[in-house]
């Protein structure tokens, strides 16, 4: 299958476009699978829980029958965001390790999803150059993640991923180290009979994040990898929680306060108290499950991850 584009405005030099795809060429996107990783074991998307009544929905135009219509769905990941805070809650991927295509180009060019209403989208605010104080597009899913299937396929999943509504704003120090390499680290550790990996990222939404150009920036991101584990051949989750409060500016005539936030494993039921949202389909299957959800493990390196009880 071709990929599909309309008239797009001509890029600036950050790489992004006014223009947007044709709204008929997202008919084909099915989304977040939740029988992926184990069919006997559909893993359903996170719940919206507190955020239930702040969903962005999908235009009226851009429905379609037996469609959640809070559920903004790309290729082989899906995508719900908060109206208040015009970010995703999370994004859900199915990665599927023996069909990867990471030789895809890089499309790299950030656009809004025309299916949803463009104030709800940041498309530049805030974006920038780090010298600046600015901020980068943090992907959520990320761009490597969904590349697999076909080549066609991989090359559409990896212009789905530049969409607006698959960031939020991370300092470009943060958006490396354990945060790119988890899902390797899991897929290396996975059943060689079944590569296939669930990842749902997202920030942690708080009323006391900071403002930087007039917009509230998340401090913490959360991670839940699902996968069956080589060792035991049993459906594995895990929860990983990290800080981008050290590499964040110093507010305009203000102090910062620095703290000890490193990489952490952490509970499930951890995440689903921070986050609000409803968890207990991948709390059930995690290898802390039955933790206080004030314990965590510092990790230094990826090896430093439980993935068994």
């Amino acid at each position: 299958m071709r990929l599909q584009f309309g008239p797009l405005a001509e890029l600036d030099p950050l790489r992004v476009t006014e223009g947007v795809l044709p709204l008929e060429s997202y008919d084909d996107r099915r989304g977040y699978d939740p029988g992926f990783v184990l069919p006997a074991t559909p893993l359903p998307l996170p719940g919206p829980g507190r955020w239930a009544d702040d969903l962005i929905e999908l235009l009226p135009a851009a429905r379609r029958n037996g469609q959640d219509a809070t559920e903004l769905r790309y290729t082989h990941f899906s995508v719900r965001m908060s109206k208040s805070r015009a970010l995703p809650i999370y994004s859900a991927c199915n990665i599927d390790g023996a069909q990867s295509d990471r030789g895809v180009p890089r499309s790299n060019t950030w656009r809004r999803d025309p299916r949803i209403d463009p104030s709800h989208q940041n498309l530049r605010e805030g974006y920038g150059d780090e010298r600046r104080g600015l901020f980068s597009r943090g992907h959520m899913t990320r761009r490597e993640d969904p590349n697999w299937g076909s080549r066609d396929t991989a090359k559409r999943a990896d212009v789905d991923t530049f969409h607006i509504t698959n960031v939020a704003p991370q300092r470009q120090g943060f958006n490396g180290g354990i945060w790119l390499d988890l899902e390797d680290y899991v897929l290396d550790n996975a059943d060689r009979s079944n590569l296939r990996v669930t990842v749902i990222t997202g920030p942690i939404l708080s009323d006391a994040d900071p403002t930087y150009y007039n917009r509230q920036i998340p401090v913490a991101f959360w991670k839940i990898l699902a996968f069956i584990h080589a060792g035991t051949g049993e459906l594995t989750t895990i929860g990983y929680r990290r800080s981008q409060m050290d590499y964040l500016p110093r507010p305009s005539g203000g102090r910062f306060v620095f703290g000890d936030f490193q990489d952490s494993q952490v509970p499930i039921s951890a995440i689903a108290e921070e986050t609000g949202l409803e968890l207990d389909a991948y709390a059930d299957f995690d290898v802390m499950a039955g933790a206080s959800s004030n314990m965590e493990i510092r990790v230094s390196s990826v090896a430093d991850f439980y993935l068994s009880r």
